[in-house]
């Protein structure tokens, strides 16, 4: 799937210059209740997410970035993230279903911790394929986030850095896929609330540039190169 996406991306004139950078949305009301946080809750930002929010434009505009668009999944707190960022660099906010969390299904509004630990007694490739009644496996979620993002790169033609505002288990389906680390690697990519991992195209390469989980400092550097 990600062949797919650089291929649309390297038939861009200016591919060297193109990033997209993927934003784990701030702090929600369901995120502050910890592993009793609802699946599928569809709650607003808190005080704190408000302020990550605000530092992430704080981040970028310290870093000199040159946004260029916004897009979000339409779920509030991920809304409400992409329209502070838009709003501080005069951009309107471009809603994508298909950047929306995973579909659960019959365990909607489970508590988190109820959810993982039933995920962890599973096998990897069990877990990779599980589809709960009337949601979508992970593995399907990864298809439909690829699908969106070849569409995001299909509308921008001229545009270098996109952002792209998300979901913790979308990010986790997508950016070691990303960085060629495979599903084995999704652990390493459970960002936190307001992060920003960052993916350069250059050329034949594909360069995932790093994450910043609380903006104001490097929690950690990677670099991966794909050929």
């Amino acid at each position: 799937m990600h062949e797919k996406l650089k291929a649309k991306i390297k038939a861009k004139k200016n591919a060297e210059r193109i990033s997209f950078w993927f934003i784990r949305h701030g702090q929600s009301e369901g995120n502050a209740l910890g592993d009793n946080c609802p699946v599928m809750h569809d709650t607003s930002l808190t005080a704190e997410g408000v302020k990550e929010s605000e530092q992430i434009v704080e981040y970028l505009k310290r870093e000199n970035v040159k946004v260029s668009d916004v897009y979000t999944s339409p779920q509030k707190r991920s809304y409400e993230t992409a329209e502070i960022i838009s709003q501080a660099f005069n951009l309107p906010v471009k809603v994508k279903e298909g950047l929306r969390e995973r579909d659960w299904g019959n365990l909607q509004g489970r508590p988190w911790k109820e959810i993982s630990d039933m995920l962890e007694e599973m096998p990897l490739q069990e877990r990779y394929n599980f589809k709960p009644e009337g949601g979508e496996s992970w593995k399907e979620m990864e298809k439909r986030i690829f699908d969106t993002l070849e569409e995001i790169a299909e509308e921008n033609i001229e545009d270098e850095n996109v952002l792209i505002v998300m979901h913790r288990g979308g990010l986790r389906a997508t950016l070691p896929m990303l960085a060629e680390a495979g599903i084995t690697g999704h652990k390493d990519f459970s960002v936190q609330t307001g992060a920003i991992s960052k993916f350069s195209f250059e050329k034949d390469n594909f360069n995932f540039v790093g994450f910043v989980p609380k903006i104001l400092s490097f929690f950690a550097f990677l670099t991966s190169k794909i050929l």
